[in-house]
């Protein structure tokens, strides 16, 4: 594994050489928030990071989470590693680290993470494969949310980004559905209308909406699959 440190990602220089170095070019526009929304997120405490650094400073890999404390809900925003550090446990250090840091601070019900579908998608050098990303997830216990997702548009002037998946990193055991393998809907639902929410303004109306409020509203809950499996779950479209 490359020498690193893990060091909370804060206002400062150090987010804005995360954001240029790590999050710019591993995430097209529609799917990036803007460096002064990511700023006034960690300055209000919404959102959370860590980031590692080499011996100089230099980031080389950064998780951000967004937290949603009415439905307890923390989603698993942007994962990034320099693409020449990938493969060098970085990753999953960030990954494992972070995510034992949020079940002990915040307690949370669900955490969440929102990944490009690789039948929707294709990545590059820099972006990744989605394929690898899933199989990455996969690794670490991740199962897939039976809805069609898509990740809302970032203000006026932004795109939805359709053809997403929407993954369960951690399901509190008291939040098991009725059915098999399922989750309880309603933090799930809570959580997605306060995410569209703010996001857009506004909980539209339209088929793509519609569709993902149907696929939350089972009182059995949200069936949970493995997220190789993810060609059987309907996918977004505008």
């Amino acid at each position: 594994m490359a020498q690193a440190e893990l060091v909370a990602l804060a206002e400062g220089p150090l987010c804005d050489a995360v954001y240029q170095r790590l999050l710019m070019p591993a995430f097209p526009p529609d799917e990036l928030l803007t460096l002064a929304a990511i700023r006034d997120g960690l300055r209000t405490g919404l959102l959370e990071g860590l980031v590692a650094v080499d011996g100089d400073g230099r980031p080389l890999g950064v998780t951000v989470g967004e937290w949603s404390p009415a439905a307890r809900v923390m989603l698993l925003s942007y994962l990034a590693v320099a693409a020449e550090t990938r493969g060098t446990g970085i990753g999953s250090l960030l990954y494992t680290t972070q995510l034992d840091r949020w079940r002990e601070t915040l307690r949370p019900c669900l955490v969440l993470a929102e990944v490009e579908r690789p039948d929707a998608h294709t990545g590059d050098a820099h972006r990744g494969d989605p394929q690898a990303r899933l199989r990455f997830y996969a690794r670490h216990g991740a199962r897939a949310l039976d809805v069609p997702y898509f990740q809302p548009a970032f203000g006026p002037g932004r795109e939805r980004v359709y053809g997403m998946l929407l993954l369960a990193l951690h399901v509190d055991p008291e939040l098991a559905g009725s059915g098999v393998d399922t989750v309880a809907a309603e933090p799930v639902r809570q959580f997605l209308t306060q995410y569209l929410g703010a996001a857009e303004g506004r909980i539209g109306d339209d088929p793509a909406t519609e569709a993902l409020r149907r696929a939350v509203g089972d009182p059995a809950g949200v069936r949970l699959l493995p997220v190789d499996r993810y060609g059987d779950i309907a996918r977004s479209r505008h």
